[in-house]
C-alpha cells in the first residue's frame, strides 16, 4: 500500500532528526569540555558522523538499489541543501550571529569545497576519457584532496563560542555521540529503499529524486545538529559541521566509484540535466558562503552583519531555482 511507503519514510526522517539533535548537543559539550579544535570537531568528528547517511545510502543505491543515477543526485543534493538550510539557519539566529566570528580556516575550506566542484566537473563533462578500468579517475584525486584538508585542520581549542552547563562528563557525551552515530546507520540503509518506493510511485527521475527526497533527508543530521549548535551560540562548530560535510561528501564519490563495479559496472558520474544545475548552483552557493564569512569577519560590527545576512540568504534561492528547473517551471 502507497500510504504505507510515504509514511515509512516520515517516520524515518523523524527518527534521523531526533538522532541529529542528540548529535549536536554531544558535540557541544565535547567542544567545551575538550582542548580539541571546535573547527576539528564540527569539520571532520561531527561532519563524518552526520555524513553516514549520505554514505550508506549512496552504497545501498549501488550494491541494492542499483540505482547509480541516484549518488551524483544525493551527493550534490545534499551539499547544496546543506548551504542553503545554513544560510535559513543564520537569518533565523541573526541575533546571535551579530558577535559572531568565523574561524578563518574555513576560507581554506570552502576553497577545497570549489575544487572538488571543478573535480567533480571534469568527471561528468569527460567521463569516458576519465574512465580507469571500471572506476574514475577523478574519485582518487578527490580523496587526495580531502586527505591534504583534513591534515592542514587546526587540531587545538580556539576561543570558540560554544559553552557547555550540561551536566554530561566528557565520556558520557563521547559513548552517546557513537551510540547515535550507529543508530543512524541503520536509519541510512532504511531511507534509500524508501526514497527509491518513493520515486517509482511519484514517477520521478532517480537523479531528481536522489537530489530531493534522499537529499533532504541524509542532509537532516547537518542541518538539525546546526541548528543545535546555533541555538546553543556555537556558529563556529555550526559553520565546521556543514562545510566538513559537504567536504566529506564529495570523498564518497570515492567509496562508490570504487564499489560500483559490483551490480552493473557502469559509472557515477552520470551527466544530465539535474546533475548539470547541481553542480553550478551548488559551485556559486559555496563561493557566496566564502564571502559571506569573509565580509562577517572582516567589517565592522553592524555593518557586517548587515551585509552577511544578506548574502545568506543566495543560497536557499539557490535551492529554489534548482526545484523551479527540475519541476520545468524554469526551462533549464
Amino acid at each position: 500500500m502507497d500510504w504505507l511507503v510515504y509514511i515509512g519514510y516520515i517516520a524515518m526522517v523523524a527518527i534521523i532528526v531526533t538522532l541529529s539533535i542528540k548529535l549536536g548537543k554531544y558535540v557541544d559539550i565535547m567542544d567545551a569540555k575538550s582542548n580539541i579544535s571546535g573547527a576539528f570537531i564540527g569539520g571532520v568528528l561531527l561532519a563524518a558522523v552526520t555524513s553516514l547517511p549520505e554514505l550508506f545510502t549512496s552504497l545501498s543505491a549501488v550494491w541494492i538499489v542499483k540505482e547509480n543515477s541516484m549518488i551524483i543526485g544525493n551527493i550534490l543534493g545534499s551539499d547544496l541543501i546543506n548551504l542553503a538550510f545554513f544560510g535559513v539557519i543564520l537569518l533565523i539566529y541573526g541575533r546571535g550571529l551579530k558577535k559572531a566570528k568565523f574561524n578563518t580556516f574555513y576560507y581554506t575550506a570552502l576553497a577545497v569545497v570549489c575544487g572538488m566542484y571543478a573535480l567533480v566537473a571534469v568527471g561528468l563533462y569527460f567521463a569516458e576519457y576519465m574512465q580507469f578500468t571500471w572506476f574514475s579517475v577523478v574519485s582518487p584525486a578527490i580523496l587526495l584532496l580531502y586527505v591534504m584538508f583534513v591534515r592542514s585542520m587546526p587540531k587545538t581549542s580556539e576561543a570558540d563560542e560554544g559553552k557547555s552547563d550540561d551536566d554530561l562528563t566528557l565520556k558520557q557525551a563521547v559513548t552517546r555521540f557513537a551510540i547515535c552515530a550507529v543508530v543512524l546507520i541503520g536509519a541510512s540503509i532504511a531511507m534509500t529503499y524508501l526514497t527509491d518506493m518513493v520515486a517509482d510511485r511519484l514517477n520521478l527521475g532517480k537523479t531528481f529524486a536522489g537530489a530531493l527526497f534522499l537529499g533532504v533527508a541524509t542532509s537532516l543530521p547537518e542541518l538539525i545538529s546546526s541548528v543545535t549548535l546555533c541555538h546553543r551560540g556555537n556558529y563556529n562548530a555550526a559553520a565546521g559541521n556543514i562545510i566538513g560535510s559537504n567536504i566529506f561528501n564529495f570523498t564518497i564519490l570515492f567509496v562508490a566509484d570504487v564499489f560500483s563495479f559490483m551490480p552493473n559496472g557502469s559509472g557515477i558520474y552520470i551527466l544530465n540535466t539535474d546533475s548539470k544545475w547541481l553542480l553550478i548552483l551548488g559551485a556559486i552557493a559555496t563561493v557566496s558562503t566564502l564571502c559571506m564569512m569573509y565580509v562577517k569577519n572582516k567589517f565592522g560590527e553592524r555593518r557586517a552583519l548587515y551585509g552577511a545576512m544578506a548574502i545568506n540568504a543566495v543560497p536557499p534561492v539557490l535551492y529554489v531555482i534548482y526545484l523551479l528547473i527540475t519541476t520545468g517551471i524554469i526551462i533549464g
